[in-house]
C-alpha cells in the first residue's frame, strides 16, 4: 500500500462562484460527469483560469530544454522512452477545486487531460474520500456496469483495477495517507487520508502506446515505458507482474 504524508501549515478558507461551461458532459451537478466523457472535450475550453500550471511545468526541464510547460511526458528529450517520436502531446492540470468533477456520487477535486495531436485521449481525477468503504462501493458499482475487472493487482503493495469498455479503459486506484495540520497556538493535528485517482483513456490510443512500447523492446531490448500520471497499469512491469516475469524469463533465456 502507498503511503504519503502532506503537510499543511496554513488554512485558506475561500469561497469561489463557478460559471457552467457550455459543454454536453457539464450537468446541473458542479464538475464534469465523468460518465459522459466521450473525448471530444476541449481542455483549455473548460479549464480555462482553472489550468494550474505549476503541475506539469517542471523548471529545470524547461531550463535544460528538454521539455516545454505542458509537454508529456515531461522532460521526454532526457528520458527518451520512443526515441525521437518521445514528445507525446500535452496534459493540461485543474486547480484544486472541490466538485471540479464527479462520478456519480463521488466528487474528484482535480482533473487533468492528456491531448495528442490536439485531441483528448485520456482524463485523470483525484478526490479525497471519506473512508476505504466508498472506494469498495465504487468498485462494486464499475462491476456491476462494466463486468468483472480485466486487470487488478497481484500483491497487496498496490490496490487498483481496470475496467475494458467498447471505446475506454476505467482503471481507478486507491491508496492510504496521512495528513498533518499545524497552526499556531494549537496542538498538530493527525489524521489518516483516502486518496481515489480515476482515469479514463481511449481504447485505440491506449493500444497504440502499448504497442510503441512493445515494438521498441522488440528493437532494444531494454523495455521503457510512457512515464507519468496517465499511465495504464498493465503496460508498466512494476505493476503487472505477469509482464514483468515475462520480460526476465526472456531476459534468463537469452543469458543462457
Amino acid at each position: 500500500m502507498k503511503n504519503y504524508c502532506f503537510l499543511l501549515l496554513s488554512i485558506f478558507m475561500f469561497s469561489c462562484s463557478q460559471k457552467k461551461v457550455s459543454s454536453a458532459v457539464f450537468q446541473n451537478k458542479a464538475g464534469l460527469d465523468l460518465e459522459k466523457v466521450d473525448f471530444h472535450e476541449n481542455p483549455l475550453e473548460i479549464l480555462k483560469l482553472k489550468i494550474d500550471s505549476s503541475v506539469n511545468d517542471q523548471e529545470e526541464y524547461v531550463k535544460k530544454g528538454y521539455s516545454a510547460p505542458f509537454d508529456y511526458p515531461a522532460g521526454y528529450k532526457f528520458d527518451s522512452w520512443n526515441g525521437k517520436d518521445s514528445f507525446y502531446g500535452k496534459a493540461y492540470y485543474s486547480k484544486i477545486i472541490d466538485s471540479i468533477a464527479y462520478y456519480q456520487y463521488i466528487n474528484f477535486n482535480r482533473i487533468a487531460f492528456l491531448t495528442h495531436k490536439n485531441k483528448t485521449v485520456a482524463i485523470l481525477a483525484d478526490a479525497e474520500i471519506k473512508s476505504d468503504t466508498v472506494y469498495n462501493d465504487l468498485v462494486k458499482q464499475l462491476t456491476k456496469q462494466y463486468g468483472t475487472p480485466g486487470f487488478r493487482p497481484a500483491t497487496t503493495e498496490d490496490v487498483f483495477y481496470e475496467w475494458t469498455t467498447k471505446d475506454r479503459y476505467i482503471q481507478i486506484d486507491y491508496s492510504k495517507g496521512i495528513s498533518i495540520l499545524a497552526m499556531s497556538g494549537k496542538d498538530t493535528e493527525t489524521k489518516q487520508t483516502f486518496n481515489l485517482k480515476m482515469l479514463i483513456f481511449n481504447k485505440d490510443a491506449a493500444k497504440d502506446i502499448q504497442a510503441i512500447q512493445q515494438t521498441n523492446y522488440a528493437k532494444t531490448k531494454n523495455y521503457k515505458i510512457m512515464d507519468g500520471d496517465f499511465k495504464l497499469y498493465k503496460g508498466d512491469p512494476s505493476k503487472n507482474i505477469i509482464l514483468n516475469d515475462s520480460l526476465l524469463n526472456e531476459k534468463f533465456r537469452k543469458q543462457r
